[in-house]
């Protein structure tokens, strides 16, 4: 809707809408009528004060329409005094406390914030002749501030400091509105509070969140400590009386040993203090008066003495070198709006006194971990999880993993496919030695041999009492059955066990790929877990909001702080998950389980899958095509499935080992051996040969036989009967043959089954992809819209509570779901016998025109 220009609409909450949405009051808001508050005119003064009644959520369409045509002519006729009217001219001045480097951003910062908001509506100016700058003393900030009060150039002053605010809130009369932005403890600097107000008319000052408490409660779980000196900026805190005397009293309550130790222009009288105590820690306040270097060297001091330390700023100082902090690095610019938008409040005709001072907290740890990591602080897991770790010292990033690199990288470093290589490697051996029966066998041995002279003599000569003699043998088989039947059998084995390593080699890329995918959907989790923890957080300063206005009591506060600990919990447990993915991954691909990696983000258009390929996605976006494509995926893995083939090469082992065992009740083993023989010398006794004595009538009758001595023959065997074992082993081999065969059909049907299951998964996956990311941005909405009516006060707890978990849960289906499919997509393809990551463009679209040939065939089929 458009909001009528003039009205002032507040939430029940108390703040106005402007506040609430920080857009300016007169341009269209992404709201409804309910829940908006009318007030007075803004435009018009107290004296014409106007009210509008919103439209009552049952009124009829005609009486919307009835109040809609007289708002839109007030609207036109608004806009129209616009442009005939120039705007009203409106000077701002500006104090600040004293000189320092530091204060020039933030001037500038709440100069633009001002002047922007400002511009629609008014010729707003700060004039640098309007700047006071004092000298850091309440004295000389209370004299500038006299002056700009009685300018009559001046018609609204910012009170920009801690000194010039604290001033300012002190007046009890104030001739022209004063805005004070930075007042730290309202309660312990005595100012002004009704009703959530200054209560002091033209005075509104903004009272910083009192986190004190907070930050040391937060401190000390970051590092635990007992006596802490507590930096201030050394001015405002000895001009502000019993500032630092109250604040010592209210650590003591906390069981600290509290110390205040003033900073002023000179840092090394404090770092003196520091040393002259024995200090667990240290709380910075902010130390503005400090120049820029100055600052950076109390950060390195404090480091060098390995004091933990504290900023109440928070980030934009733990970026600097101080450990940590609670303020996230917006604090600053929320609180140069929040100003700009008070003044545009008292611009338009609200009274200043009655604006509420309230400034809600936003919390966020940050942590500096080159910082803790220096002086010895290693913060806890429930510290860390909604930290902003800031220089975390990181020995990660040397390599980056795909999806590609993951299943190239396990095929060759995973160490179970490296020792399923060895096996075809040994296997590869039973074959050469199946193939060496059949091959001539040749043998030489040499025999050296004493025997005593008694029986060398009674030899005849036919043996020396010493002998070296040599021989060789050759050896061909020329026929036999169980010879050539193992050779055909261990060829077929080793063919198995290749087709063995290359079913491995599938599973170990699906292992891959879908641990990859594992780590993926892990980050994802643990983000959108650390995400909603810091919505958590928010809704936390919320609840705050509302107790503090008094919509609520402190039970929802507590609430969300339980709420909170369990989205930590929730954090700590999708790390752990993260980590473990990780180490499920670098152990596929052999590398050290704790390495670190970055990862490289997967979707549909990944160039190495088909699924982002129209083609692929016409095979399977309607009923009819999808079952016929289930069809033409299952006969390609009935012809491409490892498994499948490598039993094929078992059953054809066992019909060879089958007719082996029947040729050989009729078949013999026929060999061909030849040797020879050589005495290479003889001594003693008998070696002379037998010598018939001269006379004897023997003389030549025995010839002399020389050293060498050969031998050729043919050996035929055929076992007559062996027991009948030839019987048995023909039976056995015939029921191996049958049992492999059943084996097979068994495991087409779980390979069939395993198709049709995961293109039945990955199909509904798919579906789910647009459906549950549909459900996720409508549970995100749903969730702003509770949000914003928990703002206002129109729901309780409890329906928020329901909007961010249903919000949560759907925002992990979504992420879940395209994991989810491209994990289906793996197990297809691993179903199927071939990944797309090997394929090459010549492969991919062989593979389309089969599937096109199939569809075609069944298409004329279908016709017939």
């Amino acid at each position: 809707m458009h909001l009528v220009p003039g009205f002032l609409y507040t939430l029940p909450d108390g703040r106005s809408l402007t506040e609430a949405t920080g857009r300016p009051y007169a341009r269209s808001v992404p709201t409804s009528w309910f829940g908006l508050i009318p007030g007075r005119s803004l435009l018009s003064g107290p004296e014409k004060a106007k009210t509008l009644q919103p439209p009552h959520k049952h009124m009829s369409h005609q009486s919307r329409l009835l109040l809609v045509i007289p708002l839109a002519l007030v609207s036109s006729v608004h806009q129209l005094q616009a442009a005939q009217n120039p705007p009203q001219r409106m000077t701002i001045g500006i104090i600040s406390d004293g000189p320092s480097e530091r204060h020039a951003p933030l001037l500038e910062l709440f100069s633009r914030e001002i002047l922007e908001l400002l511009s629609d509506d008014f010729d707003a100016s700060l004039p640098a002749g309007k700047f006071r700058e004092a000298d850091w003393t309440l004295a000389g900030v209370n004299a500038a501030l006299d002056r700009l009060l009685a300018d009559d150039e001046v018609d609204l002053v910012v009170a920009l400091g801690l000194l010039a605010s604290h001033a300012a809130a002190q007046r009890q009369e104030l001739p022209k509105p004063v805005v004070a932005p930075v007042v730290l403890d309202n309660e312990l600097q005595g100012l002004p509070f009704k009703d959530g107000a200054s209560g002091v008319r033209n005075l509104n000052y903004i009272a910083l969140p009192q986190t004190t408490t907070p930050d040391i409660l937060t401190f000390r779980e970051v590092a635990p400590f007992t006596k802490l000196a507590i930096l201030v900026n050394g001015p405002p805190h000895d001009q502000i009386p019993g500032l630092a005397r109250r604040t010592e009293e209210r650590l003591e309550l906390l069981d600290l040993d509290a110390r205040v130790i003033p900073v002023s222009n000179s840092l090394d009288a404090a770092l003196r203090a520091l040393d002259d105590d024995e200090f667990d820690a240290v709380y910075l306040v902010p130390l503005l008066q400090l120049s820029s270097d100055d600052f950076d060297r109390l950060a390195q001091a404090l480091i060098d003495r390995r004091l933990p330390s504290f900023s109440w700023l928070g980030e934009p100082e733990v970026r600097r070198g101080i450990m940590t902090g609670l303020k996230p690095n917006s604090f600053f610019e929320r609180l140069a709006r929040r100003t700009a938008l008070n003044i545009q409040r008292i611009a338009l005709g609200e009274e200043a006194g009655t604006i509420p001072v309230a400034f809600p907290p936003r919390e966020r740890l940050s942590i500096n971990v080159a910082t803790a990591q220096a002086i010895g602080v290693y913060p806890k897991w429930k510290v860390i999880t909604e930290a902003e770790l800031i220089d975390e010292v990181r020995t990660e990033a040397e390599r980056t993993v795909s999806l590609v690199s993951a299943a190239r990288d396990a095929i060759a470093a995973n160490l179970d496919l490296a020792a399923e290589d060895r096996l075809v490697a040994a296997g590869g051996q039973d074959v050469r030695q199946a193939a060496s029966v059949l091959l001539p066998q040749i043998g030489v041995s040499t025999l050296g041999s004493i025997i005593d002279s008694d029986r060398a003599e009674a030899s005849f000569g036919s043996q020396a009492q010493r002998t070296v003699s040599g021989s060789a043998t050759v050896t061909q088989l020329l026929f036999s059955e169980p010879a050539w039947a193992n050779l055909s059998i261990q060829r077929s084995l080793q063919n198995s066990r290749e087709l063995e390593r290359e079913r491995l080699r599938l599973d170990i890329v699906l292992a891959a790929t879908t641990a990859y995918l594992d780590v993926l959907r892990a980050k994802t989790f643990e983000r959108i877990q650390t995400e909603n923890l810091r919505v958590t957080r928010s809704n936390l300063e919320l609840a705050a909001v509302r107790q503090s206005v008094g919509v609520s009591g402190p039970g929802e506060v507590y609430r969300w702080e339980n709420q909170i600990a369990n989205n930590r919990q929730s954090v700590i447990d999708a790390s752990a998950q993260r980590n473990q993915a990780e180490i499920a991954l670098n152990r596929l691909l052999h590398r050290p389980l704790e390495e670190p990696f970055l990862t490289a983000d997967v979707d549909l258009e990944e160039p190495a899958l088909m699924a982002g390929e129209q083609r692929l996605m016409s095979y399977i976006d309607n009923k009819w095509s999808f079952r016929v494509f289930r069809r033409f995926m299952v006969q390609e893995a009935l012809a491409r499935a490892p498994e499948l083939r490598a039993l094929d090469e078992l059953i054809s082992a066992q019909r060879r080992a089958l007719s082996s065992a029947k040729r050989d009740f009729w078949s013999p083993t026929v060999a061909l051996q030849a040797g020879i023989t050589d005495v290479f010398s003889r001594g003693g006794a008998g070696s002379g040969g037998f010598v018939a004595p001269p006379g004897s009538g023997f003389e030549g009758l025995f010839p002399e036989v020389d050293d060498v001595s050969w031998s050729v023959g043919l050996n035929v065997s055929l076992p007559l009967f062996t027991g009948g074992s030839r019987f048995a082993v023909r039976t056995q081999a015939s029921e191996e043959v049958a049992r492999l065969q059943l084996e097979r059909q068994a495991a087409a049907e779980r390979v069939e089954q395993r198709v049709r299951s995961a293109s039945h998964a990955m199909g509904a996956s798919l579906a789910g992809i647009d459906l549950s990311e549909d459900a996720a941005n409508a549970a995100r909405r749903n969730f702003e819209l509770v949000t914003d009516a928990y703002t206002q006060g129109a729901v309780p707890i409890i329906d928020l509570l329901d909007a961010q978990n249903a919000a949560l849960v759907a925002e992990q289906v979504a992420a879940n779901a395209v994991y989810d499919f491209l994990i289906d997509l793996m197990n297809v393809q691993r179903a199927a016998g071939e990944f797309d990551l090997f394929r090459t463009a010549e492969e991919r679209n062989d593979f389309f025109n089969r599937v096109d040939a199939f569809f075609a065939e069944a298409g004329e089929a279908g016709r017939r």
